[in-house]
């Protein structure tokens, strides 16, 4: 069927499903698999770090990751039967891989946990516990959670736990000595043999300096990075750029990898993929809302105005003859003028409040 066959909404829809993998994705994508593949192959478990700035794909890599392992015990049979996918409203599937198993319960071979700020030793173990499905009192003793978890990680089958946003336990000034929350590492796997991948900012590893047994545990540690600008045509962006055009919902060819818009797109996104993504996919939104039929630089410079509300001559889809130096320098330019202007806005919120202060104390 073709695409102007197809509702707006649906169209709309395919973009927001858009997943292509890279090179490197790839790549961080297999770390992920040897870490879950290792699960059983000692007498404890170990782990691995993928990191990355906000940005890079690092939660689409972990996604993928959870359909894949979810794709892998679709069909199998256990005690005659098939095992059956849970719900996404109950179980959502970028948490966990969550199936049943018939006359016996739920078996969660992988899940994935968001790592709270200003975290504790017992409030990260509660919280994994919680995502397994335990709800514990805030007086349950350490002894007792442990046994619960060891029981819970034997009957659902647990092989291995994502933890996201893991320099949130670096940044903790909560605990009582240097990163003490990623002692929950070390217990899961050395007591109860989980693996762990930990999955968060390139400084998350600095957890591992106040934690030297966790150190040695780590078995492998990666690092994405944003797009390098090579705009050659089997470079990794532009092989990305390829992909992504021919998955647009358009019966047209798209032309969002040629050199031309690819130089704009790096510099708009900084190279991150989640910002490219994000810019041809309100290109495409504009598009198909105004039956055009291709995305050009019109298109591209109309989504960068709204997202960053700048004049024409700071677009990089608007200029007509693109330099990419004066144009990060502008960038920066504008991004420090923004900063003082926060500073100066939350100085003057300060002093209000502090007015406000006085004159209630006054009364």
């Amino acid at each position: 069927m073709k695409w102007k066959n197809r509702t707006a909404d649906e169209r709309k829809n395919h973009i927001d499903g858009f997943v292509a993998v890279t090179p490197t994705m790839t790549r961080a994508l297999d770390v992920l698999k040897r870490c879950y593949r290792s699960h059983g192959g000692g007498h404890q478990a170990s782990c691995s770090f993928l990191l990355g700035e906000t940005g890079v794909g690092k939660t689409t890599v972990a996604n993928e990751f959870l359909e894949e392992v979810r794709a892998e015990h679709m069909g199998v049979l256990m005690d005659g039967k098939n095992l059956q996918v849970q719900d996404q409203e109950a179980y959502p599937h970028d948490m966990s891989v969550t199936l049943e198993r018939p006359n016996h319960g739920l078996i969660r071979p992988v899940l994935k946990i968001g790592v709270a700020k200003k975290i504790t030793y017992k409030q990260l173990f509660a919280q994994t516990l919680m995502a397994i499905g335990v709800n514990v009192a805030k007086a349950t003793r350490f002894t007792e959670m442990m046994s619960i978890m060891r029981q819970q990680v034997k009957e659902q089958q647990i092989r291995m736990i994502i933890f996201d946003e893991c320099q949130h336990i670096a940044d903790s000034s909560m605990t009582r000595d240097p990163y003490e929350a990623a002692d929950v590492f070390k217990v899961l796997m050395k007591e109860v043999r989980v693996q762990i991948a930990c999955v968060g900012l390139p400084y998350a590893t600095d957890l591992l300096l106040g934690n030297r047994q966790l150190e040695t545990l780590k078995k492998e540690q990666m690092t994405m990075r944003p797009f390098q600008p090579d705009f050659s045509d089997e470079s990794e962006l532009m092989t990305f750029l390829k992909v992504l055009s021919s998955d647009l919902p358009f019966d047209r060819a798209q032309s969002i990898h040629t050199a031309s818009v690819a130089v704009r797109l790096h510099l708009a996104s900084d190279g991150y993929v989640s910002g490219i993504v994000m810019m041809v996919a309100e290109a495409a939104r504009i598009a198909i809302e105004e039956d055009i039929a291709i995305i050009d630089l019109n298109l591209l410079g109309e989504a960068y105005r709204r997202k960053h509300d700048v004049p024409d001559h700071e677009n990089p889809f608007l200029v007509p003859k693109i330099d990419p130096e004066g144009f990060k320098a502008l960038k920066a330019e504008r991004r420090e003028e923004q900063v003082q202007e926060a500073r100066r806005n939350r100085a003057t919120r300060r002093r209000k409040v502090l007015v406000l202060k006085r004159k209630g104390g006054s009364k």
